[in-house]
């Protein structure tokens, strides 16, 4: 209500049970139908952490798969059952599969669901960054680089450490989490599509 209304305005009625979240603030509606969400992946860099010492740790809980090249590796990743991540660097390309289930299980969090630990960046969260390589998932040490597989191997050259790429989360999976009132980690999801940016001015100005 304006606060300049009159002493004799009523003040327009409000139903609160039927408020939601966009009655309070900016929201941009997408029909689905029509354009579906594209769902893309956010990868890692992990500057200090060597890629020969990432891989040597990540032998005693992972199979690893070597690889000549970039382009190989991400191939074999995208065949790869989930969970899967590709580590790269100065020194090749690595594929990690099929973690030992006993040290995953235990590296999980029980008051999660089966769903959200199934998740590649969970997993990455909870078993591979704390307890395969004892490092903290934060903005201190992780860097995070969106969509670009190239700009993140270049980044990690750059500064001797490791980039681990994951593959796009499945849209069914984040809706089915936040339907049973669960939150990804962060940094799992980038959607689409993207409202533009930029900035419009209108003359007011007469001639």
């Amino acid at each position: 209500m304006s606060e300049h209304a009159g002493a004799g305005t009523a003040a327009p009625a409000y139903d609160e049970a039927a408020l939601g979240p966009w009655d309070f603030g900016l929201a941009l509606l997408v029909d689905s139908r029509a354009y579906p969400p594209d769902l893309k992946a956010i990868h890692r860099v992990i500057q200090g952490l060597p890629l020969d010492e990432a891989v040597a740790k990540a032998k005693g809980s992972w199979q690893v798969h070597d690889y000549k090249d970039l382009a190989a590796g991400l191939a074999a990743l995208e065949r790869a059952p989930e969970p899967a991540f590709l580590l790269a660097g100065e020194d090749g390309t690595h594929l990690l599969t099929s973690p030992d289930p006993l040290q995953l299980a235990r590296a999980m969090p029980p008051d999660h669901s089966d769903r959200w630990n199934s998740l590649n960046t969970s997993v990455l969260a909870e078993f591979v960054l704390p307890v395969v390589w004892g490092m903290r998932d934060n903005d201190q040490t992780v860097r995070i680089v969106h969509h670009d597989t190239d700009a993140a191997v270049r980044l990690a050259i750059r500064t001797g450490g490791t980039a681990v790429i994951l593959k796009p989360l499945v849209v069914d999976d984040v809706l089915a989490i936040a339907a049973g009132g669960e939150r990804v980690p962060r940094k799992s999801t980038s959607f689409g599509p993207k409202p533009r940016t930029g900035l419009v001015l209108r003359m007011f100005a007469t001639d």
